[in-house]
């Protein structure tokens, strides 16, 4: 008699999940906090989330070990590089830009209104003066 594979004895088996670990795990373990963990896994989408659990897989946590790698520096300066181009065209664009004119402060504008009061006001003053005088 053949055996069956949905016999009882293998129903009962279970198959093998994935390693995964919970960020407060992968937080523990590197010292860091589980929420940077858990920030970083939702940037670069390398995390599974069941309703609000979470939790990383293997190829999750090296994309974000891959991630968190530092940025090399820029190349130094080196004598004949590029950097001798950038200098030499910042100098031709700043010969080739038009002067800055000097901003003149101008009087503010008046309107027409304004501008009767202000010479009823001069008159009053020369008229106020010429009484003075007398």
């Amino acid at each position: 008699m053949p055996i069956d594979e949905d016999t009882p004895e293998n129903a009962n088996e279970v198959p093998p999940l994935p390693d995964g670990r919970t960020p407060e795990e992968v937080a523990r373990h590197f010292g860091v906090s589980p929420r940077r963990i858990r920030q970083m896994a939702r940037e670069l989408g390398a995390c599974r989330i069941f309703g609000n659990k979470m939790f990383l897989l293997p190829a999750d946590i090296e994309a974000i070990l891959e991630a968190s790698k530092p940025k090399p520096r820029a190349a130094p300066y080196r004598p004949g590089g590029d950097y001798e181009e950038v200098l030499k065209r910042l100098d031709r664009m700043k010969k080739e830009a038009a002067p800055k004119t000097s901003k003149k402060r101008r009087e503010p504008s008046t309107g027409r209104d304004t501008a009767e009061l202000l010479q009823l006001r001069e008159r009053m003053k020369r008229e106020e003066a010429a009484r003075k005088k007398k």
